[in-house]
C-alpha cells in the first residue's frame, strides 16, 4: 500500500507539472500605443437583457473614444430590452423570427452585421462591461489587419454560488489553445464569443455567421472558417479592459449556461489543448484523491495538495475575481465541474433537450 501511494503521488506530480504547458502564456489586451481612427460598429445580440444593458451601454457611450455605431438586436425579447437600449442612445433593430436552421445568437449577430456601417465589427455579449479606456485599447487592435481579435472578459463574481464557475472559466481560457507554451504560434487557436473584433473584409470573406448558423458555440466554428481563409485568430484576457457578470439570477442559470455548450466545446477543442487540459485536470483530481493517503505520507501529500492549490489559484485569478478559498477548496469546484460535464454528456446521449432562454439548443 505504501509503495502504491508513493507511485500514485509521483504520477500526480508528473501530471501537475505537465499541465502547466497549456497555461504558460496568458496575455492581456496591450495598452494602445497610438490613437486609431478605425470605424468600429458594436453589435450586441440581446434577448431579455434589460438588466445587463443598463450596465453595458453606459460603459460604451461614456468612453473617451466612442464607437462609430452601437447596434442592439432585440431578439424577440419580452422585457424592456428595446426601451433600455433606445434610452441609452443605441440603434435598436427588432430581430426577425428565428428561421429554420438557425440558432438565436448567430441569427441576431447576422442581422446586426447586415446594417453595421463600420470598417470593423465588435460583437459583444450583453452581460459585458467596458472599462474606462477599454474601448480605445480594443479599437487599437485594428492595427493588425490580418487578424481577428477576441477577448475573454474578466469574470466579476459577487455571490457565493458563482465561485462554482471557477473551473469552467479556467477551462474556457485553456480551450482556445492560445495560451500554451507555443503562444500565438499554436495551431487551431479559437475565438472567445463574448467579445470578438473582426473586420468587415474578414467577416464577408467567410460568409459571416451563415456557415455557423446552427452552432451552440459559434465562435469555435467561426475561428475554423477564418483560419482556413488565411486569417490569424488572436486571444486576450480582459482584465482591465472588459468584464462580465454572468449569473446574477441564481445557480439555475449557471448550470443551464455551462451545460448548453459543454459537450460541443469538448468536441471542438483542438486535440493538443484537450490533451493538455485533461492532463492538468487529472493532476488536480489526483491531488484531491491524495488526501486519502494523508496518514501514509503526510508531508508529501501536503506538498502535493499545496501545489494543486497554487495551480488552481493561478488559473482562477486570471479568469476572474474568485476568492482564494475557491483554490484552497478546489476539490469542491472540481467535483461540481466533473459532475456537470458527465450530466451534460449523459443527456446528450439520451437525446435530452437543452434549453437556453426558452429555446432548444440541444
Amino acid at each position: 500500500m505504501e509503495v502504491f501511494s508513493w507511485s500514485f503521488l509521483g504520477l500526480g506530480i508528473i501530471c501537475w507539472s505537465s499541465g502547466w504547458f497549456v497555461a504558460l502564456r496568458f496575455r492581456k489586451v496591450p495598452k494602445a500605443k497610438r490613437f486609431s481612427s478605425a470605424k468600429v460598429s458594436v453589435v450586441i445580440p440581446a434577448r431579455n437583457e434589460e438588466e445587463n444593458l443598463v450596465r453595458l451601454l453606459p460603459s460604451l457611450m461614456g468612453q473617451d473614444t466612442p464607437p462609430h455605431q452601437v447596434i442592439v438586436v432585440n431578439d424577440q425579447s419580452i422585457d424592456c430590452t428595446a426601451e433600455v437600449a433606445n434610452e441609452a442612445g443605441a440603434k435598436v433593430i427588432n430581430g426577425k423570427s428565428l428561421p429554420d436552421g438557425w440558432f438565436g445568437k448567430p441569427w441576431a449577430c447576422h442581422q446586426g452585421a447586415e446594417i453595421a456601417t463600420g470598417d470593423w465589427i465588435l460583437f459583444l455579449d450583453a452581460d459585458t462591461v467596458i472599462e474606462p479606456g477599454g474601448l480605445g485599447r480594443i479599437v487599437a487592435l485594428t492595427a493588425d489587419e490580418a487578424s481577428v481579435h477576441s477577448i475573454c472578459p474578466y469574470h466579476m463574481v459577487k455571490k457565493p454560488y458563482e465561485q462554482l464557475s471557477a473551473f469552467f472559466n479556467a477551462v474556457m481560457l485553456l480551450g482556445m489553445n492560445a495560451f500554451t507554451w507555443r503562444g500565438e504560434e499554436a495551431d487551431q487557436i479559437g475565438l472567445f464569443g463574448q467579445a470578438m473584433l473582426i473586420s468587415r473584409k474578414q467577416y464577408d470573406a467567410v460568409g459571416g455567421h451563415e456557415p455557423v448558423r446552427r452552432e451552440v458555440l459559434e465562435n469555435f466554428h467561426l475561428s475554423r472558417h477564418l483560419s482556413e481563409a488565411g486569417f490569424r485568430c488572436r486571444c486576450y484576457l480582459g482584465k482591465g479592459t472588459i468584464w462580465m457578470r454572468m449569473f446574477p439570477s441564481g445557480i439555475e442559470d449557471l448550470v443551464a449556461s455551462w451545460s448548453k455548450g459543454f459537450v460541443s466545446g469538448a468536441e471542438n477543442t483542438p486535440k493538443s489543448a484537450l490533451v493538455g487540459i485533461s492532463i492538468l485536470l487529472s493532476g488536480l483530481i489526483m491531488g484531491m484523491i491524495s488526501l486519502a493517503f494523508l496518514t501514509l505520507a503526510p508531508t508529501l501529500v501536503a506538498i502535493f495538495y499545496s501545489l494543486c492549490v497554487v495551480q488552481s489559484w493561478y488559473l482562477f485569478r486570471h479568469a476572474g475575481n474568485f476568492n482564494p478559498l475557491s483554490a484552497i477548496l478546489f476539490p469542491i469546484g472540481l467535483c461540481f465541474y466533473q459532475g456537470l460535464f458527465f450530466r451534460a454528456l449523459s443527456r446528450r446521449k439520451e437525446g435530452g433537450i437543452v434549453e437556453w432562454k426558452g429555446r432548444d439548443v440541444s
